[in-house]
């Protein structure tokens, strides 16, 4: 059995959460009960992911989307209260962090997929308010893109959005998860000839094929699925709790 309020201030030290400007609230975002035996992980606060937290028997629901964004003002109405009255009624707590688990160099969503990929990271890259949030990063030899298409294949087990606007081999990729087609122009000044990243809006194909850089779109769910995984496993190890995944697969 573990204390709530131990575990979010070990995650506020070792996320470096104060090191970041986010339009998302990190930490805490709605209190339940004060001990914890289960922590559930999910990319998104939802009703299925609150449900299967709860049907688990979860004291933490962490996810690196939460409900609590910018200064909210407006009413708390539709699904928003759904999921509010839910986690309330079963004083379940929910724990996000948004920018500082993108970042983190041991359980962030971008080192852990430029990992999983077989890929080294050799410089940060993408800085949201000073802080670098994705990585760029080298196989040990060149790749083709039938080759990590394949590889980002494995870990989202999807199929990848294929912008090719690359004609060559792949030495150099920025990697940034979720939304990440807006630092296109970033990555082609750093050198890269690819981009991995979640998902892509229509001007990109272009923007790909007149940059010539390839650009892998994955999912934003299915490539920020490894950072709360992670994380749940330091807090295992830390606290002697008990962690699970919940999946909720997202075409988008």
């Amino acid at each position: 059995m573990a204390d709530r309020d131990a575990i979010v201030a070990f995650c506020a030290e070792y996320l470096e959460v104060d090191r970041f400007r986010d339009v998302a609230v990190n930490g805490l975002q709605v209190q339940g009960r004060d001990t914890v035996n289960r922590v559930a992980t999910a990319v998104s606060v939802s009703q299925y992911t609150i449900d299967a937290a709860l049907d688990w028997g979860a004291d933490v629901l962490l996810v690196h989307h939460g409900l609590l964004w910018g200064e909210r003002t407006g009413p708390i109405v539709g699904p928003l209260r759904e999921r509010l009255k839910r986690l309330l009624a079963a004083d379940l707590n929910l724990v996000a962090y948004h920018l500082p688990l993108d970042a983190h160099p041991e359980v962030g969503n971008n080192h852990r997929l430029a990992a999983a990929l077989d890929l080294s990271v050799v410089a940060p890259f993408a800085e949201v308010q000073g802080q670098p949030i994705g990585v760029i990063a080298e196989p040990p030899e060149a790749l083709t893109v039938p080759d990590l298409v394949a590889r980002l294949e494995r870990v989202t087990e999807r199929a990848p959005v294929v912008l090719d606007g690359h004609h060559g081999p792949l030495r150099r990729v920025a990697v940034l998860t979720g939304s990440g087609y807006s630092a296109l122009d970033e990555a082609v000044a750093a050198g890269c000839d690819a981009l991995v990243t979640g998902d892509v809006r229509e001007p990109t194909m272009a923007l790909a094929r007149e940059l010539g850089i390839t650009v892998l779109a994955g999912g934003h769910e299915a490539t920020e699925r490894l950072g709360v995984q992670a994380l749940g496993e330091v807090l295992r190890d830390r606290f002697g709790v008990a962690t699970r995944f919940i999946p909720d697969p997202n075409p988008i």
